[in-house]
């Protein structure tokens, strides 16, 4: 049932937000900006550092601007509060979304390559499993550390502003576009905390321990959601707190 009640909301959410403008212009158009500007720097032709790096910006923008306008939208058809008294709760619901938003971010990475390749070409030696395999994992990573915006903005009533700088932050810490040892010293433990960082580091040439590290930080993440939401639905029933102010 929960599953089903999953799969029902992520299907709802690529039928309302599939083509959604603001996360398109968000997960192609912005990244790509930054491509050409990280491109002025480094020149060269497009590695697989580079177009993951930059297919992860777009994957992390586009989620941004998804999770918010999402549940908003949840908020404002009043959903919510019947979710509560549903078997599942509000899990399966948010769950769903997030695996909904986690595709239409795909977008992202065949559009990003198109203009990296249109641009500057590809490099003799393209590796291609390491472009592949790096960014379909930081997709995962990346639904899965978004989904605690999701949790905030299901939490407190949203006002205009309260993501500004999230997407910067993340970027810093993620180690998409530069490496962690790029970073000053006291940000470099919590970058390695982030799943995306030991991701980009597989990509860069690390171990497959890197690897696992980002897909075992991934389900941390997820399961921390999952946990969030459940003292969500706790706080809402005990306390009547109101899930649609």
């Amino acid at each position: 049932m929960m599953v089903r009640t999953a799969l029902r909301a992520a299907v709802d959410q690529l039928r309302m937000q599939g083509l959604n403008p603001l996360a398109l212009l968000s997960g192609v158009a912005l990244p790509c900006v930054f491509a050409y500007v990280l491109h002025s720097y480094r020149g060269g032709r497009t590695d697989a550092e580079l177009a993951v790096g930059v297919a992860g910006l777009g994957i992390l923008d586009a989620l941004v601007v998804l999770v918010t306008l999402g549940f908003l939208a949840e908020k404002s058809w009043k959903t919510l509060q019947p979710a509560l008294g549903s078997p599942g709760g509000l899990a399966p619901i948010v769950l769903g979304r997030l695996l909904g938003m986690g595709v239409q971010s795909l977008l992202s990475i065949p559009g990003t390559l198109v203009f990296l390749v249109a641009m500057w070409g590809l490099a003799p030696r393209f590796d291609w499993p390491r472009w592949l395999v790096g960014t379909a994992v930081l997709a995962v990573a990346t639904t899965s550390v978004m989904g605690l915006l999701g949790f905030v903005v299901l939490r407190f009533p949203f006002s205009p502003g309260m993501t500004n700088g999230i997407v910067g932050l993340v970027l810093s810490l993620s180690a998409l576009l530069a490496p962690v040892s790029a970073l000053p010293a006291v940000l470099r433990a919590p970058a390695w905390v982030l799943p995306q960082s030991q991701v980009m580091a597989w990509v860069r040439g690390g171990g497959t321990g890197h690897l696992l590290l980002g897909c075992l930080l991934s389900v941390v993440a997820a399961v921390a959601v999952v946990g969030l939401i459940r003292l969500l639905e706790r706080s809402a029933r005990r306390q009547s707190l109101s899930l649609e102010a």
